[in-house]
């Protein structure tokens, strides 16, 4: 079994077992006031690398949003860090990872759900999960998980579960700071550096498909499509799934 993370000192772990996803024990946590800001939930799982850490931002909802793609940049980082050099990581927005193509992980958000966009939260969740294995069926039947892959299988294969949390959480915290100050331009920077290079994207939001050229992020984190009318947006509310 392998060891708890060790969290820095702004963070408090709280251990979940295998079967529970941490995004929703965080969220009913904060919820019912028995977690607050600080409190991070990690899965004991150590097929993935899941956490969820609790927020108690003091802007609108809107505002917040960005936290999405700062604690994408934080994983980029972390990686990074205790990765192999050729680790070749990307993101697609809103929130996805990848690495050498295949989806490996994604990032989370849940605001109460009577918090409108322009309403300030009371709290806010912000999650993540990593591939750190495929599964066995993977093998069994090939071409399943086409488009997915897994650390172990990009070179990875001496990192495990909670070394890779310790390393978001800490890069996570150093993102946080650098944000309050500097607000979202570093990590617009840093999250276009890593965006998958296509000559076309097709996001899909709800039952919409928006296809076009990618043009970038704007400062909000919202994509810029050049598509068959010209430049468009789609905010990262939309992103996410949060448009009102």
């Amino acid at each position: 079994m392998l060891p708890a993370p060790d969290f820095p000192p702004l963070l408090t772990g709280h251990a979940v077992p295998t079967h529970e996803d941490p995004l929703n024990v965080a969220f009913e946590g904060a919820r019912l006031g028995r977690f607050g800001a600080g409190d991070l939930c990690w899965s004991m799982a150590e097929t993935h690398a899941r956490a969820a850490v609790v927020l108690e931002p003091e802007c609108s909802l809107a505002k917040a949003l960005p936290m999405a793609p700062l604690m994408m940049v934080a994983i980029g980082d972390a990686l990074g860090a205790i990765g192999p050099p050729n680790l070749a990581l990307m993101y697609h927005w809103p929130t996805t990872l990848l690495v050498n193509g295949g989806e490996v992980g994604e990032v989370f958000l849940r605001g109460p759900e009577a918090a409108g966009l322009g309403d300030v939260p009371e709290f806010i969740v912000l999650g993540f999960s990593v591939a750190m294995s495929l599964p066995a069926e993977a093998f069994d039947a090939p071409g399943l998980v086409r488009d997915t892959t897994a650390l172990f299988e990009e070179g990875c294969g001496e990192l495990d579960r909670t070394q890779v949390i310790e390393a978001v959480a800490r890069h996570f915290l150093s993102w946080v700071d650098t944000w309050e100050h500097d607000g979202f331009a570093a990590v617009h920077q840093h999250f276009l550096g890593r965006m998958q290079p296509a000559d076309m994207l097709t996001v899909q939001i709800g039952t919409v498909a928006r296809e076009g050229r990618m043009v970038g992020i704007d400062e909000d984190g919202g994509l810029l499509l050049d598509g068959a009318g010209g430049v468009s947006g789609l905010s990262l509310a939309q992103g996410l799934g949060m448009a009102e």
